[in-house]
């Protein structure tokens, strides 16, 4: 029975899905669809942490945040005034910030603990908090000065959104990377505390820095991978395709003006399925990339260690 219990989720699944479409209406029961592959997308990285390496991750949503970021720095055009205003600043902020990291860490390796330490990384903290306060405070009003009700923000690179997927996987591996120097060597209940703190600051910054993506704000104006519903409905070959589709039912209409008011409704109604066909074409086969690529890493050699981990740490370490 345990071996029917995945495909009779799947097709009870896709019942309740065909009972949607013809029930309530196809848009509603693709619209599910498409929020169940995207979710499914998400199932297969928590799936390799939680259920192949036995660590508990309670910051997955960072990670999503990430991604939603991703596609607003790759696909948005650059907001050029706020460049302008604010963008020296900021990258001198950035540079400041290299620099004490890197002062810092040779600080810490070229000193023995003691208060000759301690009083080099005090006023080094301090000269650079007084530097980053000053420069960065002044960009951050600047940026955000700029049509705050309809930019405020640096914008992104104004590249195709369908960049934006990959580069928002390398970013989150970045930070998950960063996370994971962090925090892999804590275990259980200690383990999701310290992912769940970080990944409430990502989340936090994400909200308040209104200069990098305009926090809670809408950003409009993005790139789609998929056509517009208005370009489909403005197509002959769609309508045409439409027509055909629904020829029976037109037929029986005789008055020209009702028949020409109905296959406007169903032009309508069929773009909006269209589009969703597509990104569920499209979150289709990242799905089956993203599954395939798994199970090739659970197989290698890599992925026995993690289940090795999981199972027994201390015989797989003496390993």
């Amino acid at each position: 029975m345990s071996t029917l219990r995945a495909p009779l989720a799947f097709l009870l699944m896709a019942g309740l899905l065909l009972a949607v479409g013809f029930g309530q209406s196809w848009s509603v029961a693709l619209t599910i669809l498409n929020m169940c592959l995207v979710s499914a997308i998400m199932a297969l990285g928590v799936n390799i942490q939680w259920g192949y390496a036995g660590l508990f991750n309670a910051g997955v949503m960072a990670f999503t945040a990430l991604g939603g970021l991703a596609a607003v720095l790759v696909s948005h055009p650059p907001v050029r005034e706020a460049w302008a205003a604010g963008g020296a600043g900021l990258l001198i902020s950035v540079l400041i910030l290299v620099v004490l990291v890197l002062l810092l860490r040779w600080i810490v390796k070229r000193f023995a603990p003691g208060w000759q330490r301690k009083l080099l990384l005090g006023v080094c903290l301090l000269s650079g908090y007084v530097l980053l306060n000053h420069f960065y405070a002044e960009a951050r009003r600047a940026i955000e000065a700029v049509d705050p009700s309809a930019s405020g923000f640096l914008g992104g690179l104004g590249l195709p959104i369908m960049l934006s997927w990959p580069l928002g996987g390398l970013l989150a591996a970045a930070v998950a990377w960063l996370i994971g120097k962090l925090t892999l060597g804590l275990r259980s209940d200690y383990l999701a505390i310290a992912t769940l703190g970080i990944s409430e600051i990502v989340i936090a910054v994400l909200k308040n820095e209104d200069w990098l993506a305009r926090g809670v704000k809408n950003v409009s104006g993005l790139d789609r991978p998929v056509p517009m519903e208005t370009d489909l409905q403005n197509s002959g070959w769609f309508i045409s395709l439409v027509e055909s589709l629904n020829g029976k039912e037109l037929s029986l209409i005789a008055d020209s003006a009702a028949r020409g008011a109905m296959l406007d409704s169903l032009v309508v109604e069929g773009s909006g399925i269209a589009v969703k066909l597509c990104y569920a074409g499209l979150f289709s086969a990242v799905l089956l990339l993203v599954l395939g690529l798994s199970i090739r890493a659970l197989n290698s050699p890599w992925g026995r260690m993690m289940r090795a981990i999981r199972d027994n740490e201390e015989a797989a370490g003496a390993m």
